[in-house]
Parts: structure tokens; sequence; C-alpha cells
């Protein structure tokens, strides 16, 4: 399992030193929901800057699906859930891993404990 995981590492640097797309998420249910934010630290530990990441996970991901005028960013016409965290994502990427509330349909979930 070691040498499979230092592989992938190694697949994702060099993807990412060459400039290749890369989209972020899976449904191989590998771990528990509700850690898939994990995976942005993971992609900046492997050379992504963390700006990046983000758009890995948002603009990218919107794209590669083909999806990108319905999604993807916030734009007028574009359906969107949005998160608050706090801090700077781009100064510590992990602070995507504290969302304390979710705007979806104009409706705020707040989870305060997060807000750390």
């Amino acid at each position: 399992m070691t040498a499979a995981s230092e592989s992938i590492n190694q697949v994702v640097r060099k993807a990412v030193a060459k400039g290749v797309r890369i989209g972020m998420g899976t449904d191989a249910a590998v771990y528990p929901h509700g850690r898939n934010t994990e995976e942005f630290h993971l992609l900046v530990a492997q050379g992504m800057s963390p700006l990046d990441a983000l758009r890995a996970g948002t603009s990218v991901d919107a794209v590669l699906l083909g999806m990108e005028t319905r999604i993807g960013t916030l734009e007028t016409g574009k359906l969107a859930d949005v998160i608050a965290i706090p801090g700077d994502p781009t100064q510590n990427i992990r602070q995507v891993e504290k969302v304390f509330f979710v705007m979806k349909d104009g409706v705020v979930y707040r989870n305060d404990a997060r807000r750390r």
C-alpha cells in the first residue's frame, strides 16, 4: 500500500509540474462521507498552488464535466452553493476543512462549532 500511495503521489506531482488539468473528487467511497475537503491539501502537498487546488474542485471540475455554463463559478444564472470558512485558503488550504456555513438555494445552514 505504501508503494502504491507513493506511486500515485509521483504521478500527481508530474502532472502538476507539466500543467495537466486536474479535477478533484471521486465516487469511489474509499473514505467516510464528508472528508472530501481533505483532497485540497493533498493536491497542494503534491505541488499544486492553493488557488489551483480550489479551482480543481470548482471551475475545472465543471469544465471536465462539460457543465461550465451551469456550475463551477459564481455568476448570474449559474447554480451554486456558497460556503464560509475562517481565514484565507490561499494562505492555508486546510481552512476549507472548517466550513461553518453553507448557503444552498438561499438558505444558510450553520455549523458554528467549525468556526475555529
